[in-house]
């Protein structure tokens, strides 16, 4: 239902039960980190229906300032977080394991600072424009299968696509 193991691409069709367990998740987050963030939003490809996905939540929680990420470490791993080292700048990254398989990542960033906005921009375009949606669907089946186990490989592809999207929901 939700899992990966760590570095696999592998895409499963839609499934509405993403939502819902985003939702269960919001509400954990809220109950745990509610004094520390401003906003939590479902993103990534399990956040837009119809989209092929690697079965991995996708959180964004928006805080006012990174100096919070210390206070947020602390709470995330007592709900079973753990800190991904990441190379991007004004973002930390938190993964949830069940089974040795990836269930969640969050993505803590600055709240409507660029990449929070960018990342609102992607899915609220491909949820709008289901033409992109489908070149999206087309272009993540094709990475997949080119790089089965090479999850870094396969992001990087989908970059040139992304920074069109993201251009194109800039300009409406």
């Amino acid at each position: 239902m939700v899992g990966l193991e760590r570095g696999v691409v592998k895409l499963e069709p839609y499934d509405y039960k993403w939502s819902m367990l985003f939702d269960d998740e919001r509400e954990l987050l809220y109950f745990h980190l509610n004094d520390l963030i401003i906003e939590i939003e479902h993103v990534g490809s399990t956040s837009i229906e119809g989209l092929f996905a690697k079965p991995i939540i996708d959180i964004a929680i928006g805080v006012r300032s990174l100096n919070k990420v210390i206070k947020l470490k602390e709470k995330l791993k007592k709900i079973g977080y753990f800190e991904v080292p990441v190379s991007v700048d004004n973002k930390q990254v938190f993964a949830k394991y069940k089974e040795n398989k990836i269930t969640h990542f969050l993505h803590v960033m600055i709240f409507n600072q660029n990449l929070w906005r960018d990342q609102i921009s992607f899915r609220d375009y491909l949820r709008s424009f289901p033409d992109s949606r489908l070149e999206y669907i087309k272009l993540k089946e094709e990475l997949a299968n080119k790089y089965p186990n090479d999850v870094i490989s396969y992001t990087n592809e989908k970059k040139k696509f992304v920074d069109n999207i993201l251009k194109k929901a800039k300009r409406i």
